[in-house]
């Protein structure tokens, strides 16, 4: 008997001892293990870009001025100037292309250069001959360079739109081939230079001119950009064309006629390629880790 209840009270203290073991355990746990967040990758929102355009230069009309050698006292000569009525360049379509570099998701600058060349007619009064008797109409062609610095204000990103605004400064280029002056006479008047067309050297001159710009690129990939826009080409007034074989037998030299320069209108459509980073929109999105990840509790049972 006594045998039997020393077995159970050993059999109830060793149970007793591996549950209270089994207790403690229950209440150990391993420390919270910390998984630092991946480091963020930051792709810059600056670099260089190059583009390419094509457009239509849309027809532009002006005047200017031409000079007349008159037979002065004393026989010495002198030039009046007279004003030219209409000078008019035809359509035409262009080309140009330039070296960018982008500041921020906003802020670009380039240098572009672009080039065309158009049919230039002009016309204008005889001299003391009236206008229903008389009239000098000219025709030549002119191959216009334009350099330009330009600063531009991307407006915000939609899906893969973004509108701009922007403007340049710089330099044109218009040189005139040759100028082909015809002496027209209607209305009964009668002269030795009816009919005949009189040749004048085509200048050219570097002046200032200035644009403004308005359009919007559409993403073709994470860089390359469909630019397409309107712009408005102010180049200054300059000299157009010299004296013509006769006069100059007179003693005339130097430039005789002047335009009053240019307002140009022009459609462009190119592409741009920006390097640089990934993502639609300006291509160079911020990448942002993904949030810290944390280990769950281990707990021994």
């Amino acid at each position: 008997m006594n045998s039997r209840l020393m077995t159970t009270v050993a059999v109830v203290g060793v149970l007793s001892f591996l549950a209270a073991t089994a207790n403690a355990a229950d209440i150990i746990e391993e420390p919270p293990v910390y998984m630092p967040p991946a480091p963020i990758e930051e792709v810059s929102t600056s670099g260089w870009y190059l583009r390419g355009d094509v457009g239509y230069v849309f027809e532009s009309e002006t005047s200017g001025k031409y000079g007349y050698l008159r037979g002065g006292y004393g026989g010495g000569d002198f030039v009046q100037y007279y004003h030219y009525d209409n000078i008019e360049t035809d359509s035409a379509f262009m080309v140009g292309g330039g070296l960018g570099y982008r500041f921020n998701e906003f802020a670009r600058m380039d240098l572009t250069a672009d080039y065309f060349t158009a049919d230039v007619t002009g016309s204008s009064n005889c001299v003391d001959v009236p206008s229903a008797y008389c009239r000098y109409s000219d025709s030549s062609e002119a191959d216009v360079w334009t350099v330009m610095a330009n600063a531009y204000v991307d407006l915000g990103t939609y899906g893969r739109f973004t509108p701009y605004v922007g403007g340049g400064a710089g330099v044109a280029n218009v040189s005139y081939g040759t100028m082909n002056n015809k002496f027209e006479c209607s209305g009964g008047f009668t002269a030795t230079n009816c009919g005949q067309t009189f040749k004048h050297e085509g200048m050219s001159e570097w002046r200032f001119a200035y644009s403004l710009m308005a359009g919007a690129s559409i993403d073709i990939t994470q860089n390359l950009k469909f630019d397409a826009g309107y712009k408005y080409t102010r180049i200054a007034e300059g000299e157009a064309f010299g004296w013509d074989a006769q006069d100059i037998a007179a003693g005339a030299s130097g430039v005789q006629g002047y335009d009053h320069g240019y307002d140009l209108h022009a459609v462009r459509a190119g592409l741009r390629y920006e390097f640089g980073g990934g993502g639609f929109g300006k291509g160079k999105a911020p990448v942002y880790a993904p949030e810290p990840v944390y280990a769950q509790d281990v707990v021994f049972k």
